[in-house]
């Protein structure tokens, strides 16, 4: 059966692998709970994206048919559900049909993280969690099943992403060609004047939000910078540019790239100084997840292939220029559900598993000397290990004034 828009749906096959995920995990169910959208892994599992103004609990069994929990003023969202549906309007109903739904002594997941400790799965109020443990169920993490039902892509998603990254790398190198004939030809050009181009760009491919950090000198040690019609600053000579772009196609998954040029004919030293550790930490990145995506004796972790790519700018001596996370997880949200790559800002100790896909952008910002440096890529973690998934990733920063070097971009 075709599944309405925003209707309550699992299909058998997704409600199988659910629940040998679960029986895999020694979980007895999966407890998926929402209220105004606060918890996108349940909408996402459910097919429910638009807030519903009702509380809702969904109980996926180990062994069985799903159960829903759902408000009388909005049953409309449930009539394709194949499961049961009990229906509550008090309060009190609601808590005697839970504690009637749930077994004492079961262990059940949801979306929390003990102590915050990974603030992307952590979408279920405290408050919640006393109600449910009032029932004497054992809430557990659904971090591996959230990442596997909410995070990973479909094969058609991972070939959009693909077409994606090839258009806005392209993107990329036209906005530094026109930065360079600016230059060149004496034109004023701002930041806010390149960014306006590269959206057009985005918007004659087809690509939908799309957005892009366009940052010279000083404003690219702003891991967050954005331009301003008013205070955007000039693309003049001597000066890095960086541009961070993202867009994906209708109905789909994101791409997300960072590049460098440098307004002139060679590269300072100190500027290459600081490149060649921000390369060396996106590689090292890389290295790591292939290297043990399939040991059985290590799980794969996002903090651990920060930690990788992390070590690498604090043996250059840059460690308190890296003030973010290598990277963060890519679905079809631009920050999407997975794991992200961090130890840093949280621990993120949740495992990064086949069809997840992820940004690695380590970056080394030194305001004070003019510039900032960023390089970041997407990576797609297969069942045969990780796929770079950026085509031509920057190995040097274009000398934007320079002739050729349009045969290392994606021109």
């Amino acid at each position: 059966m075709a599944h309405t828009a925003q209707r309550a749906y699992i299909d058998s096959e997704r409600l199988r692998a659910i629940q040998a995920a679960l029986d895999e995990r020694a979980l007895d169910g999966w407890l998926l709970y929402d209220f105004h959208a606060m918890n996108p892994v349940a909408g996402r599992v459910l097919g429910l994206l638009q807030p519903l103004s009702r509380r809702y609990f969904v109980l996926i069994p180990v062994e069985g048919e799903p159960v829903a929990v759902a408000h009388s003023l909005e049953l409309p969202p449930w009539s394709e559900w194949t499961g049961d549906v009990q229906v509550y309007f008090k309060w009190q109903e609601l808590e005697k049909t839970l504690a009637e739904l749930l077994t004492p002594g079961q262990r059940v997941a949801m979306e929390y993280s003990e102590n915050d400790k990974v603030p992307g799965l952590d979408r279920v109020p405290a408050g919640v969690l006393d109600l449910i443990k009032r029932t004497g169920v054992h809430p557990v993490e659904s971090g591996d099943l959230a990442t596997l039902f909410a995070a990973t892509w479909s094969e058609a998603e991972l070939e959009s992403h693909r077409r994606v990254s090839n258009l806005i790398a392209n993107i990329a190198a036209r906005a530094f060609k026109l930065a360079a004939d600016a230059v060149r030809s004496r034109a004023a050009l701002s930041e806010w004047g390149l960014k306006e181009s590269i959206i057009a760009m985005m918007d004659e491919a087809g690509l939908v939000e799309g957005d892009t950090i366009v940052g010279v000198g000083a404003n690219a040690a702003d891991g967050h910078y954005e331009p301003t019609p008013d205070g955007a600053a000039p693309i003049v000579e001597e000066r890095v540019l960086l541009i961070d772009l993202w867009a994906r196609e209708p109905g789909s998954v994101f791409s997300d790239q960072t590049w460098m040029g440098f307004m002139g004919t060679e590269i300072p030293g100190r500027l290459q100084e600081v490149w060649r550790a921000v390369h060396g930490a996106r590689e090292a990145a890389v290295k790591y997840v292939a290297d043990h995506h399939a040991d059985p004796d290590t799980p794969l972790r996002g903090c651990d292939v920060d930690g990788a790519s992390r070590a690498v700018i604090e043996q250059a001596g840059f460690s308190d220029r890296f003030n973010h996370r290598t990277g963060h997880s890519i679905d079809n949200e631009i920050h999407g559900l997975g794991p992200n790559i961090d130890g840093a800002e949280t621990n993120d100790v949740r495992r990064l598993l086949p069809g997840v896909a992820f940004s690695i952008e380590p970056g080394v910002y030194i305001a004070e000397e003019g510039f900032g440096v960023r390089s970041e890529i997407n990576v797609y973690l297969g069942q045969d290990g990780p796929e770079v998934t950026t085509p031509k990733p920057q190995d040097e920063i274009y000398p934007l004034l320079s002739d050729g070097w349009e045969s290392s971009s994606n021109l």
